[in-house]
């Protein structure tokens, strides 16, 4: 499963590679240290960056959601920019060629930064285990303020450790590939 792995962040490398950079950029904001290595390189860590693992609940969160939420927010722009022309409006190669190929280019780059949403398995299970896991002693605000944070980030941090698990075993990428096939093929 690794080697298909591999293989799809190579073939969604635009994704890939921005989704490296917001966890990169991320954990400089962090200051958590980042091993060099590039973000496209042929192991589980193809389209992330090594970094230390976070040791306060907040950041363990943010680097676990905050670089997925801007592969999200900019791939669905991309995304619906090419597919609401080509797909909605129903442009194609004849009505002209640049713009078809324009809505077509788009339409990959934000697949491939849908495709590269969530997190390593490892900054996830962190953030749970920071989050969720046994509790050390406190002050009686700061375990309130644990305690706002785990119930508020508790609808993210479930869909994000379901989602390294399905990006991990390639699920999220053929489901698109399902998607676009039964858009473009079947309908």
């Amino acid at each position: 499963m690794r080697i298909l792995y591999v293989i799809t962040k190579f073939i969604l490398f635009p994704g890939a590679y921005l989704r490296g950079f917001w966890e990169h950029l991320t954990c400089r904001i962090l200051k958590l240290m980042v091993e060099p290595g590039g973000y496209l390189r042929p192991d589980e860590a193809c389209g992330h960056v090594e970094h230390s693992l976070a040791k306060s609940q907040f950041a363990a969160y943010l680097i676990s959601t905050g670089p997925g939420f801007m592969n999200f927010n900019m791939g669905l722009f991309f995304f619906l920019f090419g597919f609401v022309n080509i797909k909605t409006l129903g442009i194609t190669f004849y009505d002209g060629a640049v713009l078809y190929i324009v809505y077509v280019i788009a339409m990959y780059i934000g697949i491939s930064m849908l495709n590269c949403l969530f997190p390593l398995t490892e900054d996830i299970l962190n953030f749970w285990e920071i989050a969720y896991g046994k509790s050390e002693d406190k002050s009686i605000i700061r375990k309130a303020a644990d305690g706002v944070g785990k119930v508020l980030g508790f609808p993210f941090a479930l869909i994000t450790r379901a989602g390294a698990f399905l990006e991990k075993n390639c699920i999220i990428f053929i489901l698109w590939v399902a998607f676009i096939v039964w858009q473009f093929i079947i309908a």
